[in-house]
C-alpha cells in the first residue's frame, strides 16, 4: 500500500532511470536525476528545520526547478505552496502571512527579487543552485520513513469566485487517490507525453506532475510566454512530439478562434482534456476536426477541494455549437450529491431539476489552512449518512441530471439572479450566445443596482445582430441590455477569463455586479 506521492518517483526511477521525466525550453530531467536533486534537497532542509508538516513557500518560475523544489520539500517531510515570479508583490506577501512558511526556497534570480518585496524577512531562504553544487545524497528510506499518507503535499491559494483567499490542504492519500484513477481513465502510460499549460499553483498541474512520476511518462512544461504567441505553442507541441494536452477551456479557444491548426498539423495529440471552466463546443469541434488522429476527448469538472476533478466525461456523440457539454459522472472513489433549494437530495432520475452538487470521497481535501471557520462553512456534515459523521464538500455550483443520467453545469450559485421576477442562469446566456456564427467568446454579468444583464462577447458580430440572435433563442426576459464588444478579453493568473476586471473596468460602480 502506498503511504506517499514519493513512492511514484522512487519506483520510475528504477524503472525509468535514463528517460527524460521533465523537460522545460531550457533543459530536461530524468527520473533517476530528479530522485538524486530532491533527496539532496530533502537532506538539505532537514538540516535547518525541526520536525516536519512544515509549510515551504516556493518562489519560482514554472521550470524543472519548481518540479526539484516540490520533491524535495517532500522528502524532507513538509508541504510546499507553489507561487511565481510573474506574481504581483502583494499577492506574493500576502501568502506569506497567511501561510507563515517554515522557509522559502528560490534560486538566484528569484533570491534578490524576492528580497526586493520582502527585504526585511526572517524568512529562511533557501537557494537551490546552492544546494545543487554541495549535494548531500543518501539514502531515501530516512527521510520517508515516518511520512504519513495523510500527510500535506501542497497548500493551494485560491481566491475562487468569492476573491476571499483560502489555502487548500491536500495530503497525500488525496493525490494518490486522484492520480491512480486518472491513469487508468485516460490510459497514461511511459509512451505518453504530456504538454504542460497550467502554473504549478493550479491544481490541474496535479494530474500533470503526479500521472508523469507514477506512469515514467514525460511532460513538457510549455513556457508561459507562448500563448501569448499561439502557434509558438503548437510549434513546441510538434517538435517535441506531445501527444496529450490537458488544458484550460480558454488556451483551446485562442487556438481555435485563430484557426491555427490548420497551418500546424498536431498529428501526434490522441487525447485531449478541459477543465477549469466551461469548454465552448464550437471550439471542440474545431479542435476535434482538426486533430487526425485524435482518440479521446474528455471533459473534466472539480474544485481545488476535490484535490483536481470530481465528475468526467469522455465525449462519445456529435454536439451542436450551441449546446453544452455534460460534466459527465463521477470519478471512481467519489461521491456525488445533488441539494435543490429545500436541501432535498436530487435523483439521478429527476432529468432538469438543479441542485448545488456536493462531494465526498477520499480525494477531497481536509479543509482550508488556518480558517476553521470557513472550513466547517464549506465542508458539512452528508445528508445521507445518518449513522455517523461523513464530510462533504458544497461545491457552490449548480448543476442537473439530463435524460441520459449525466450531470450538467448550470452555473454558480454566486451568478444565478433575479431580474424582472425570474431566476437565471448567466451561464446559461453565456452558452447560448456561444452558438452565435462569428462569437468566439463571451461572459454575462448583471449590474444590480441598474437591474441590467450585461454581455462582453469578442467576434464579428454587431450588438444588434447579437441581440437578434438571443431573442430568437432564449426568453426575452434573459435577453442582456448592455453589450460590449471586446477585441480581446483579460484573464487571470489561472488562464480563465478575468471576471473581476471585466466588472471593474466596464460596469459603473454600486452594487457589486457579478461577472
Amino acid at each position: 500500500m502506498r503511504r506517499t506521492v514519493l513512492s511514484y518517483l522512487e519506483e520510475s526511477a528504477v524503472k525509468y532511470a535514463d528517460k527524460v521525466a521533465f523537460f522545460d525550453e531550457q533543459d530536461s530531467i530524468t527520473f533517476a536525476e530528479l530522485r538524486k536533486r530532491a533527496i539532496d534537497l530533502g537532506y538539505h532542509i532537514r538540516g535547518y528545520l525541526k520536525g516536519k508538516r512544515n509549510p515551504i513557500l516556493v518562489y519560482l518560475p514554472k521550470t524543472i526547478d519548481s518540479i526539484v523544489a516540490f520533491m524535495g520539500i517532500l522528502y524532507s517531510g513538509n508541504f510546499y505552496t507553489p507561487t511565481d515570479t510573474r506574481f504581483p508583490a502583494e499577492k506574493v506577501v500576502s501568502v506569506i502571512e497567511t501561510l507563515h512558511p517554515a522557509a522559502v526556497i528560490v534560486n538566484g534570480k528569484t533570491q534578490e527579487k524576492f528580497l526586493d518585496f520582502v527585504p526585511d524577512s526572517e524568512l529562511r531562504l533557501i537557494n537551490l543552485d546552492e544546494v545543487k553544487k554541495t549535494g548531500a545524497y543518501g539514502d531515501s528510506s530516512v527521510l520517508t520513513g515516518d511520512i504519513l499518507d495523510v500527510d500535506p503535499v501542497y497548500t493551494f491559494f485560491t481566491s475562487g469566485s468569492t476573491g476571499t483567499p483560502k489555502g487548500v490542504i491536500i495530503n497525500n492519500h488525496n493525490v494518490i487517490d486522484y492520480t491512480d484513477w486518472a491513469v487508468n481513465a485516460f490510459q497514461i502510460n511511459e509512451h505518453t507525453v504530456m504538454g504542460n499549460q497550467s502554473p504549478f499553483y493550479f491544481d490541474i498541474s496535479t494530474q500533470d506532475i503526479y500521472t508523469t512520476l507514477k506512469t515514467g511518462a514525460t511532460l513538457g512544461i510549455i513556457p508561459v510566454k507562448y500563448f501569448a504567441f499561439p502557434v509558438m505553442v503548437l510549434r513546441f507541441i510538434k517538435e517535441r512530439h506531445i501527444n496529450f494536452l490537458y488544458w484550460v477551456p480558454s488556451a483551446f479557444v485562442s487556438i481555435a478562434n485563430f484557426k491555427l491548426l490548420e497551418s500546424v498539423i498536431l498529428d501526434e495529440v490522441t487525447l485531449i482534456m478541459f477543465g477549469g471552466e466551461v469548454m465552448p463546443v464550437k471550439q471542440m469541434n474545431y479542435w476535434k476536426k482538426n486533430l487526425p488522429n485524435l482518440k479521446m476527448i474528455a471533459n473534466v469538472y472539480g474544485p481545488t477541494e476535490a484535490t483536481v476533478n470530481c465528475t468526467y466525461y469522455i465525449v462519445d456523440r456529435e454536439f451542436k455549437d450551441d449546446e453544452t457539454l455534460p460534466l459527465g459522472k463521477a470519478c471512481e472513489n467519489t461521491g456525488l450529491i445533488v441539494l435543490d433549494a429545500d436541501g432535498r437530495v436530487v435523483e439521478k432520475d429527476k432529468s432538469g431539476i438543479q441542485g448545488e452538487l456536493c462531494v465526498y470521497g477520499s480525494s477531497l481535501s481536509v479543509g482550508y489552512w488556518e480558517d476553521e471557520e470557513k472550513t466547517n462553512e464549506k465542508y458539512v456534515k452528508n445528508p445521507c449518512s445518518d449513522h455517523y459523521y461523513e464530510r462533504m464538500y458544497r461545491t457552490g455550483d449548480l448543476v442537473f441530471y439530463n435524460e441520459r443520467g449525466e450531470l450538467v453545469f448550470a452555473g454558480r450559485k454566486d451568478f444565478q439572479i433575479k431580474h424582472s421576477g425570474y431566476r437565471i442562469e448567466l451561464g446559461e446566456i453565456e452558452s447560448v450566445a456561444m452558438g452565435k456564427e462569428g462569437i468566439t467568446n463571451v461572459c454575462a454579468s448583471y449590474h444590480h443596482e441598474k437591474k441590467q444583464i450585461v454581455l462582453f462577447y469578442q467576434g464579428d458580430v454587431t450588438e444588434d445582430e447579437m441581440k437578434n440572435y438571443l431573442l430568437s433563442v432564449i426568453p426575452k426576459y434573459m435577453v442582456p441590455t448592455i453589450y460590449y464588444r471586446l477585441k480581446t478579453f483579460p484573464f487571470n493568473d489561472n488562464g480563465k477569463i478575468d471576471r473581476k476586471k471585466l466588472s471593474a473596468e466596464y460596469i459603473e460602480s454600486g452594487d457589486a455586479a457579478q461577472c
